[in-house]
């Protein structure tokens, strides 16, 4: 190519000198674009850089227009000659052309106006880089920068820089919502000036230093009420280590998941344990108690042994008490569910515990009449009970007030901190026992529901595993919000739906005999023996299948069929004589549901262990 192919001499003649070939030689070669134009945008002279970089020859470039051929706007050339003008030079504008193809490209113009040209006009000579690539990369880094920043707030998590004297150079993310200060808080100090009231549980420090060793370091610590998942490691610049980049991660609210989940599993398998102990415990109380209510019945008063059999009596009662809170915790005892009134239940017990509750205690109770809670209205007054008597037993011997307070809530199913049981999207009445005693630590709140736990110096400690368990079977909640030093509120969440209709329980009369269906020896030989002393006959069965045999092949009056047994429950038994002899009574007998069936329909139900005066009056009931 010569120098005559990118010249144009027509409009053109200040260059005349005997150097100026030299020049436009330099100018062709450089790997720069160039350019000279007139004012209205007309290609003077292009260099083949500048063609190149714009996807034209350079005969092709030279024909075009800057204001319509090269710049995407127009007005943006009009913007840059007002802006420039007056000064006659240009020093890296950057403005926005496009090539060939129509593709946009980022350039900058470095240049300055010429005077002297033969058309009587000022024309502008420039250099020209493309800062597309640059540019496109910058946003790039720039909206990924962006994007991670997000998602590091988002996580929640914060990062940091060190440099080998472990000062800190930079830190981001979510650094307000994670640990409550801005960012830039502590940039500019080393991790040394950090204030130590509330250091970590793991030293950090060493840590940094293994990093800044080219070690890549991870453990998990509290900080400030936090609980993160820290990891450390070493900032590279090539193969050198300048630094340290730490992260961590806001860990707390799976943690507290964690450990929910932890006592849920432990609930449920201390609730098994319970359940099968308090069966297994019923049915050898059913025996011990039957036996000694037969040996009273033969025994007059004042016969030698007679006190013995009554004392036996009553231990095999107080035994049987516990199975019935253990069976409460386990959320598996049976229960009638009914339209209960909480506010005459409350007003009762408070007259019943009158004489318990100190006088430097006082109850504030706000329970509007029209709330009611479907549930066993024997089991709500245990609730109630044991968190009344757990509110006076926190106050101890300090002053101090009792409340208790109701009120019908929408609860949309979400968990809480301070949940024990949390309750399904719903309905419910919210009962609230309150006391303004010392409080309990976190741990003491996780650990009051367990069986035989109690910080008293005297009790069993099954009066708030009964509460948990009654709750769980009623499928209601339980929250326990306390801390040290501000007392203690128990909300359990009731269940406020009308019950579904029962049919009426089946009452012929003139009835005998009487089958008894358990798996258990010892059971069916006491209360077949009972159920004669009564006056009546008995047959037995060892388990359903042999029971609705017998009821096939003979006549029975009344059937008093165990709910838990093994190849077929009292619940499929009961289905299966529904289905055949819907007209024979039916008295459940039994203080576990081993199956979870939940409420079985029955004409009548026996909660084991039982007396035989309690029996009685249930054949005679229901016999009538």
């Amino acid at each position: 190519m010569t120098k005559t192919d990118t010249i144009v001499v027509s409009d053109y003649d200040a260059v005349s000198t005997p150097t100026d070939p030299e020049l436009y030689r330099l100018f062709d070669r450089s790997p720069v674009g160039m350019y000279r134009s007139r004012e209205d945008g007309q290609f003077l002279y292009v260099n083949p850089a500048l063609a190149r970089m714009l996807g034209y020859t350079v005969e092709e470039l030279l024909a075009k227009n800057l204001n319509t051929d090269i710049y995407i706007d127009a007005q943006e050339r009009a913007d840059l000659i007002a802006k420039f003008g007056p000064a006659g030079v240009v020093e890296g504008a950057l403005v926005r052309w496009k090539d060939r193809g129509g593709k946009p490209r980022f350039v900058q113009i470095y240049g300055h106006i010429v005077e002297g040209s033969s058309s009587g006009s000022a024309s502008f000579d420039a250099s020209i880089l493309d800062v597309t690539d640059t540019l496109t990369q910058r946003e790039t880094l720039e909206r990924t920068a962006s994007i991670l920043e997000l998602v590091v707030r988002q996580m929640p998590a914060i990062y940091w820089l060190v440099d080998h004297d472990l000062r800190i150079l930079e830190t981001g993310g979510g650094t307000m919502e994670v640990l409550g200060y801005a960012n830039d808080t502590y940039v500019g100090t080393t991790l040394y000036d950090v204030p130590g009231e509330e250091q970590a549980t793991v030293d950090s420090i060493s840590a940094h230093k293994r990093a800044l060793a080219g070690e890549l370091v991870t453990f998990n610590t509290v900080y400030r009420s936090k609980h993160l998942a820290n990891t450390i490691g070493p900032l590279r610049r090539g193969d050198a280590i300048i630094g340290a980049i730490g992260t961590a991660i806001d860990v707390t609210s799976s943690r507290a998941l964690e450990r929910r989940m932890v006592d849920a599993q432990r609930a449920e398998s201390l609730g098994v344990l319970a359940g099968g102990l308090a069966h297994d415990f019923n049915n050898l109380l059913v025996a011990i108690l039957g036996n000694a209510d037969l040996g009273l019945r033969d025994t007059p008063r004042g016969s030698p042994g007679r006190d013995s059999l009554e004392n036996i009596r009553s231990a095999s009662l107080r035994a049987a008490e516990l199975t019935d809170q253990l069976l409460a915790y386990a959320g598996r005892g049976d229960f009638v569910p009914a339209l209960v009134t909480p506010a005459p239940v409350i007003d009762e017990l408070l007259r019943i515990t009158a004489p318990t509750i100190p006088k430097h205690i006082s109850i504030d109770v706000d329970l509007p009449p029209d709330l009611s809670i479907l549930g066993d209205a024997a089991q709500i007054r245990q609730v109630a009970l044991n968190l009344i008597n757990n509110a006076r037993d926190a106050l101890g011997e300090r002053s101090g007030t009792i409340s208790i307070t109701g009120r019908q809530i929408r609860h949309r199913g979400e968990p809480d901190g301070y949940d024990v049981i949390t309750a399904p999207a719903g309905t419910y009445v919210m009962l609230e026992i309150a006391d303004d005693g010392p409080g309990m630590t976190h741990e003491t709140r996780r650990r009051i529901f367990e069986p035989f736990f109690t910080t008293k110096h005297s009790g069993h400690g099954l009066g708030l595993a009964a509460v948990l368990g009654i709750v769980r079977a009623h499928l209601g909640g339980l929250r326990v919000i306390s801390e040290p030093g501000r007392g203690a509120r128990f909300q359990v969440l009731w269940p406020s739906t009308e019950p579904a209709a029962t049919p009426e329980p089946a009452t012929p009369s003139n009835l005998r005999t009487v089958l008894v269906i358990d798996d258990e020896d010892l059971v069916r030989d006491v209360v077949a023996r009972m159920i004669e002393d009564l006056g009546y006959a008995a047959v037995t069965a060892p388990d359903g299948t042999a029971g609705l045999e017998v009821l096939a092949r003979r006549s029975i009056d009344v059937v008093l069929v165990d709910l838990t047994m093994p190849l077929m429950n009292g619940a499929d038994v009961i289905t299966a004589l529904r289905a055949k002899q819907p007209a024979i009574p039916v008295v459940l007998c039994s203080g576990f549901d081993r199956d979870r069936r939940g409420p079985v329909k029955a004409d009548a139900y026996l909660p084991k262990p039982f007396r035989i005066e309690a029996l009685e009056e249930t054949l005679a009931k229901i016999l009538r």
